[in-house]
This record gives C-alpha cells, sequence and structure tokens, in this order.
C-alpha cells in the first residue's frame, strides 16, 4: 500500500515543475565541474559549474543527467556521461596516508578504464558527432595526464568531490542534453539481461523487475548515502531460489517512480511544506490532489495555533488560517479549502532509521474530511483553559493547538530522551481517533512529580487521557461540583499554597517543593501537617481575604469523605489531583488579574 500511494504520486508531481522530479532513466545531480573539449576531443578546459546562492556562497548545480543515482557499495559502476573525476579523469585527491592513497589511485585508474570501455562500445550505436569526441577523449586520455593536470591547476582540487559532465567547445548545450542523444537513452533497449515477471504495484506482466531498489536519502539518523526503504540480504528471504528482490516483484519502473517520489518529499525544492520531524522519526505527508491541506499541514503540525503569526508570507498565513478555522467549527468552513474533504486522501508516513535500511513507524491514509474531524476530536478532548492567554512580556500565550512535538516535550527534560516509538504512537492516536498512548501520560505524571511544575500542556495531556482513554468528564475550566476526592484535593493543595504565598510571599522551597510529589500520591502523610501550618499562615492574611480564603478551604474540605485523606492515590488519581491543582490555582490567577496583580498559574 505503501509504495503503491508513492508510485501513484509520482505521476502528479512529474507534471509540477516546482518538484523537478525527473522522469525515468534521469536523476537530477549536483553538477560541479564540466570537462570542456575541442571538436576532435582534446582537452580544452575542465571548468568550475558552480553557481553562487543567495548569500553569495558556491553551490553544485543540480542538473538533469542521465542515468539513476548510484547506490553505494555496488562496486565500480560508471555513469553514462557524467560521473566524478575518478571514473570521468582516473583522477582521485591523494589521501594523507600513503597506503589509503595509493588503493583509491589504484582504483581511480580501474574506474576510469570501466567508465572508457562502457562509452566507446556504445560509440557506434549512438553514431553522434559530440558523443565520438568524448570517445576520442576517453581513448588518448591518461590518469597520469590527470594528476600532471590537476597539480599545475591546485584550484580544482575543490571540485575533485563533486560530479561533471561534458560539454564541447563553443555548444551552449552539455552532450548529455543533446536531443539525438538523449533520444537513443530513452529507446534504449532494457529488456536484454533482465529478469521479467509481474509488477506487485501497477499489475504490469513482462516488465524488467528491479534487482536493487533506490536509495531512500535525508531520513534523519539513516545513512548519508540513502537507505533502502525494501532490501533483502539472507538466504531466509529468498523464496523459491529467487534472491535478492525478485521474490517481491516490483518493476524497475514502478520502483524508479515510488523512490523518485519519497526522495522528492525528503529532500525536493519542495520537501520544507511536506516534512516534519516527530522525535527521531522523519515523517512525510501528501494529498492525492494540491490542497491546502498538504500545503500548511506540516507548519499547523510543526508550530501550533502560534503558527499564523509566525508565517513568512500573507498567503501562507491565510491558508493557514483557514485550516485552523475548518478545524474549529467544521461544516461550512470546510468548503473553503477548495477541494472535496470526503474525496480527498491524505497520506502520512513515518521513517526511521534501522542500520542500512529504513523502518516504517507508521502509515496512515484516510480523507482530509476523516484528518479533520480527528483533529477536532483531540483538540476537543485535550481543550483547557490556557495558563497564559496573551502575551506576557516576552512570553507567548500558550497555543490553543498545541503541536505534537509540544506535547511530546512534556515527556522527557530533553528531547533526546523522548522515548523513540512515542511519536508514532501519539500520531498514530491523534490521526485515527484511537486512545491515547498510556505511557504518554505516565510520563507527564513522573515528570511532574520530579519538577513539581503543572504547566498548559502537561494539563491538557492529562486531561486529554483522561477524557478519551477513562471516560472522564473533565472540564475546561474550575469545576466546583466535582466531587472526586482527588480533584478536591488537588484543588485543597492549591489553595493551601496560595495561603502561604499571600502570606509569606515568595519562597526559595515552597509547599509546592517541598510537598507535592508526597501530597499527590499519599495525601493521608501530609495533609493534616501542611494543614496545621495553614492556619499560621491564615493568620497573617487581611481581614476580608481571611475570610474568603477560609470559606474556599471549608468548602473543599466538606466534599472530602468522612472516613478522611486518602492513604494512597493511583495513577489515574495523580493526574486529577493534578488537574484539581491547575484549575484552583488558574481561578486565583484569573482573580488576581483582575485587580492589576499578576501571578503565574505555576511555577
Amino acid at each position: 500500500m505503501i509504495l503503491k500511494a508513492l508510485n501513484d504520486l509520482y505521476s502528479r508531481l512529474v507534471e509540477d515543475p516546482d518538484y523537478e522530479v525527473a522522469n525515468p532513466g534521469y536523476s537530477p545531480q549536483n553538477i560541479s565541474f564540466r570537462v570542456v573539449l575541442k571538436p576532435d576531443g582534446k582537452l580544452f578546459a575542465i571548468q568550475d559549474a558552480r553557481i553562487s546562492d543567495d548569500k553569495g556562497k558556491l553551490r553544485a548545480d543540480k542538473q538533469l543527467v542521465l542515468g539513476e543515482a548510484k547506490p553505494s557499495g555496488a562496486g565500480i559502476n560508471p555513469g553514462f556521461l557524467w560521473d566524478n573525476t575518478s571514473y570521468m579523469l582516473g583522477y582521485k585527491k591523494p589521501d594523507k596516508d600513503e597506503s589509503k592513497a595509493a588503493k583509491e589511485a589504484t582504483r581511480a585508474v580501474d574506474s576510469f578504464a570501466a567508465f572508457r570501455d562502457a562509452h566507446l562500445a556504445l560509440e557506434t550505436e549512438i553514431n553522434h558527432p559530440h558523443f565520438s569526441a568524448v570517445c576520442r577523449f576517453l581513448e588518448n586520455w591518461t590518469p597520469e595526464e590527470a594528476f600532471a593536470h590537476f597539480s599545475s591547476h591546485p584550484e580544482l582540487d575543490e571540485l575533485a568531490t563533486g560530479f561533471g559532465i561534458f560539454a564541447i567547445q563553443g555548444e551552449t548545450k552539455s552532450v548529455n542534453s543533446q536531443p539525438a542523444i538523449m533520444r537513443w537513452w530513452d529507446n534504449r533497449n532494457t529488456v536484454v539481461g533482465v529478469t521479467l515477471g509481474q509488477c506487485l504495484i501497477t499489475g504490469d506482466e513482462g516488465v524488467p523487475i528491479a534487482r536493487l531498489h533506490p536509495k531512500i536519502k535525508s531520513v534523519t539518523g539513516a545513512q548519508s548515502s540513502g537507505a533502502s526503504l525494501v532490501s533483502f540480504n539472507a538466504p531466509a528471504y529468498e523464496s523459491y531460489g529467487k534472491d535478492q528482490s525478485f521474490n517481491a516483484p516490483v518493476s524497475e519502473n514502478a520502483a524508479f517512480q515510488y523512490g523518485t517520489a519519497l526522495n522528492s518529499l525528503l529532500n525536493g525544492p519542495k520537501s520544507s511544506k511536506h516534512r516534519i520531524r516527530i522525535g527521531d522519526t522523519s515523517c512525510v505527508f501528501w494529498t492525492d490532489q494540491p490542497s491546502i491541506v498538504e500545503d500548511v499541514f506540516g507548519l499547523f503540525a510543526s508550530e501550533g495555533s502560534n503558527a499564523p503569526a509566525q508565517a513568512q508570507d500573507e498567503d501562507t498565513r491565510s491558508k493557514l488560517e483557514t485550516l485552523l478555522k475548518a478545524i474549529r467549527l467544521g461544516g461550512e468552513a470546510e468548503s473553503a479549502l477548495g477541494i472535496d474533504p470526503e474525496e480527498t486522501k491524505f497520506y502520512l508516513l513515518g521513517l526511521a532509521p534501522n542500520a542500512a535500511r529504513l523502518s516504517v513507524r507508521f502509515f496512515h491514509r484516510s480523507t482530509v474530511g476523516e484528518l479533520l474531524e480527528n483533529l477536532r476530536s483531540h483538540h476537543r478532548d485535550i481543550a483547557i483553559v490556557r495558563e497564559w492567554e496573551s502575551a506576557q512580556g516576552k512570553r507567548l500565550p500558550d497555543p490553543e493547538f498545541p503541536a505534537y512535538w509540544q506535547l511530546l516535550n512534556q515527556t522527557a527534560r530533553v528531547s533526546d530522551e523522548i522515548p523513540p516509538l512515542l511519536g508514532g504512537s501519539l500520531m498514530r492516536s491523534i490521526l485515527e481517533g484511537i486512545p491515547y498512548p498510556e505511557a504518554l501520560y505516565s510520563a507527564v505524571i513522573r515528570r511532574i512529580r520530579a519538577d513539581r511544575t503543572i504547566n498548559y500542556l502537561r494539563a491538557a495531556i492529562i486531561k486529554g487521557t483522561l477524557t478519551r482513554n477513562h471516560n472522564q468528564s473533565i472540564t475546561t475550566m474550575l469545576d466546583n461540583e466535582n466531587i472526586d476526592p482527588a480533584y478536591l484535593l488537588g484543588r485543597l493543595f492549591a489553595a493551601l499554597e496560595k495561603t502561604q504565598y499571600d502570606a509569606l510571599g515568595d519562597l526559595n522551597a515552597g509547599l509546592r517543593d517541598k510537598f507535592y510529589s508526597s501530597a499527590s500520591a499519599t495525601p493521608a502523610s501530609v495533609f493534616p501537617r501542611i494543614i496545621r501550618t495553614y492556619q499560621h499562615h491564615l493568620a497573617k492574611l487581611p481581614g476580608g481575604a481571611k475570610v474568603n480564603r477560609e470559606r474556599l478551604v471549608q468548602n473543599i474540605l466538606d466534599g472530602i469523605p468522612s472516613t478522611g485523606f486518602p492513604h494512597n492515590l493511583n495513577l489515574k488519581s495523580q493526574g486529577i489531583f493534578a488537574l484539581g491543582y491547575y484549575h484552583q490555582r488558574k481561578e486565583f490567577f484569573t482573580k488576581k488579574e483582575t485587580t492589576d496583580l499578576q501571578e503565574p498559574a505555576t511555577a
């Protein structure tokens, strides 16, 4: 299903010039130099083919060449009319290690010989003067001449690590761009010497089957040369004597198309709008037709509801606000997306490195309508009053729609400590509308007990998990009718802490720093003690504040069971305790805000 979806996507991308997707048999390569020849095949010059970027720095020029990208570890494998200096000239920049330099020089000689023989064998068949000029050059050139040329032109050493092409003096087009040579390339016989079969993706019969699948590049943590999404390397996977990929037949054309489409999403000119990262997982997403959802889902997922203000251009900001409105309101608001949500398919693929291969962490397929409904359900479940609803100094307001990475970051001290599989599980829960991973809830409770901080995002995670997974009815703001003992104890702890603050001011180690962890887990061992100290703090409050605070504390205590404080609270109750604490603290904060006294709801 994954390969078919990517193969179908290729048909769409190849029609859009903005994606710069190559046709089968071609590939975009970073070209750093040109070997310019005279019409008789003698060397005219080796020229720098790099171009300047926006900052004035030189970078390789991406050009379409004949032949697909070469996988690493394929041995000596010459390209056609393009390659590096080892193949085209027999030159490898000497290494400082003499023994290593000698081996590389020997390999460069062998590579040049293979490159030369491959081209000379095709001269008669191609029958083009420019190609013949290249053949004459390769016939007469020697690696010794290459070494001498680069020694006398040290500025060329900077180009020796890149790819190059051939050009003829006075011609505007390179040799590989000549129309006659390109026509020959398109019509060349690709059937001889290959295995034929039926493609599992397209169903086509009698087509060449790919022995090796394309390398997928730019997956975070994977090898820089690329990793395989499909590969076979052990006899256990070779059914009925069909080695490598012939036991799961995919045509060369389909393999090229799915690999090209996926590489375009990961590392193409439009990759920034198709790619996000969740933990150690590189995620790509797309719709089966151009849409606003495809344009801004990545920005929405990466930045949350603060994204409209951070979008760089008006068009992107407008599209993002349209998506957020569709999530909030649904119904008629979805018509502004310009597509039929029920007919437009949405795909999201999560990939992670696994040695020289890629692991599929998750693959989600749905319609845009289902996506919006599940996002709406997710944000309804986690909706809770925000700690910071407006900007306070340099602090941004809390996002109305928290991004996935913001929720994940609440589970660990630093992002590197987030469990690798948790991101994929959370993403699946949100996109498919299934219960949230309990590991997310447990991790947040552990973090609260460790640093005694209950902020907006942590409260949202707790509320969402209790609502969706445990069918709890949790309000977004303070619920004075909630008589759950754990909720009341959380409110009580917030009231006692606030009384201490009003009486003594900000302390280095206040009530929360000393007692929150034990109060939320073993209330009976803590609350009697802190209620005794509360009486001393209450006495220092002015008359009206003292009466109001005592009334609040007594109202909360009236709801505590007559059996007294519970000896233990389980994990679920500890989350309810945290919500009661958060709601009551926010209520205090809201009241203070109306009198121009500002105090953060949490530390």
